[in-house]
């Protein structure tokens, strides 16, 4: 086995599975391991099945690592890995085949290897459990994240809601939390690292602490993450809308360390859609949730994710949609189109979209989000907002204010990235942004997507 300790670590997927893998890549560095891009000795492909898009994507990925990597002992994990290893397994050239319970094993068993100088089978070894019984959370740490401003910390893993149409619990298994103790560490940690801003993350985060005894709530967790001195910017990930509680609203309001901004979960603004899906609330539960939460806090940036053609979305239910976005204080949509998943109770409905009828729903509402974007930025004219600064390029600096502008700033006061700076919104420049200055000054700031 080549002596040089070098790994690849290649991901799709959501937010969790970034910081698993990131978390993974500093287990690896700190054991003294180097990232390598091709002809790695250890590769990892951390997979997505949410669609079946998703998981076509993720077979090409495992397929592209092993050509780059011929030499490599090749592990397959992710949550495709843990719905679909039997159509892994047939790929050529896989070593290990690692389910989500087993994920955070991964860096002991790369270690051994290396001590013992084990060459695998050439057959996939399967490391995989009933992930609906796994109770336990399974933490990987997190010590760095060198390629971000702006780090990601999974406080939450899988779903108890098990929705009509989502693969997700059987991939994630139940809901379960990590501990505040180790929470209020990592945040600690990453502050003293001059972190500016936190992303708080999970696959159902505003299901935070309810399998603690006594359980918690997410905003329990956010007061003590308030109570830290100078806390970094805190931003939530997506969230569902029966979790958006008053108590959390006031939080968002009362506290500069909240970033105004909240991704709610929709998925369809029809009330008989909605029953199918398995949703518990109805349209107009999210209409007065929406509009209470934007007259409390009026710059709050306000996304929603929409399913187009679940089976049994007629004609009228999706004008109910549409109808039901044009009235909300919306500052973008997340549109996606429906994906049959083997194993869900979606796979049992008759009454299926058919396809282009799907893709022509989906094309009327991304451009009703372009209008509601347009909209959210012109409202934002004239407001100070922070912004941090996120990259560098030749044309300048580019970050996002707290309720989630991109912005494009010029390079001639700014020495490094990951600083906060006050800016005042100007003018609109059409979808890709506005126009700004800075607070105490006239240099001209201008934000792009």
């Amino acid at each position: 086995m080549n002596k040089k300790k070098t790994y690849t670590i290649q991901t799709l997927g959501c937010k969790v599975n970034q910081y698993e893998s990131e978390s993974i890549a500093c287990q690896l560095q700190a054991n003294g391991f180097e990232p390598a891009f091709s002809d790695a000795l250890f590769a990892i492909i951390n997979t997505c099945t949410v669609t079946q898009k998703a998981g076509m994507q993720s077979r090409q990925l495992i397929r592209q690592t092993i050509r780059k990597n011929q030499n490599a002992i090749i592990f397959v994990t992710g949550c495709h890995a843990q719905i679909c290893p039997e159509d892994i397994q047939t790929i050529d050239g896989i070593h290990y085949i690692v389910g989500n319970a087993f994920k955070h094993n991964i860096v002991e068993q790369i270690i051994q290897l290396l001590k013992e100088k084990t060459i695998p089978n050439k057959i996939p070894v399967i490391q995989m459990s009933d992930i609906l019984k796994h109770k336990q959370y399974d933490h990987i740490p997190l010590t760095h994240m060198p390629y971000r401003t702006r780090p990601t910390i999974k406080i939450q893993d899988g779903c108890n809601a098990f929705c009509s149409y989502c693969i997700v619990p059987f991939a994630r298994g139940p809901s379960r939390s990590l501990s505040e103790k180790i929470i209020l560490e990592q945040i600690k940690y990453l502050q003293e690292k001059q972190y500016k801003e936190i992303v708080l993350s999970g696959i159902h985060l505003g299901h935070y602490g309810q399998d603690f005894k006594p359980p918690i709530s997410l905003t329990d967790l956010l007061n003590k993450i308030m109570a830290i001195p100078n806390s970094p910017r805190i931003r939530l990930s997506s969230i569902e809308p029966q979790e958006v509680t008053e108590e959390l609203i006031n939080l968002i309001y009362s506290h500069k360390s909240m970033c105004h901004h909240l991704h709610i979960s929709l998925q369809s603004g029809d009330d008989v859609v909605l029953q199918i899906m398995n949703r518990h609330y109805n349209r107009s539960f999210f209409k007065d949730l929406i509009c209470r939460i934007h007259r409390q806090i009026p710059d709050i940036a306000i996304g929603i994710d929409i399913l187009v053609g679940t089976p049994g979305e007629t004609q009228r239910a999706f004008e109910n949609t549409v109808s039901l976005l044009e009235q909300l204080p919306a500052a973008y949509f997340h549109v996606f189109p429906f994906s049959l998943r083997k194993g869900t109770q979606a796979e049992h409905f008759k009454e299926m979209v058919p396809i282009q009828t799907i893709k022509e729903r989906a094309k009327i509402i991304r451009l009703l989000g372009d209008q509601k974007k347009l909209e959210f930025f012109s409202k934002n004219i004239g407001l100070k907002q922070t912004v941090l600064i996120e990259t560098i390029s030749k044309n300048g600096y580019y970050g996002h204010t707290g309720n989630y502008i991109p912005v494009r700033i010029p390079n001639s006061f700014l020495k490094q990235s990951g600083q906060i700076i006050h800016v005042v919104l100007k003018k609109v420049l059409g979808l890709k942004g506005m126009e700004a200055v800075l607070e105490n000054t006239k240099d001209t700031i201008r934000f792009y997507q």
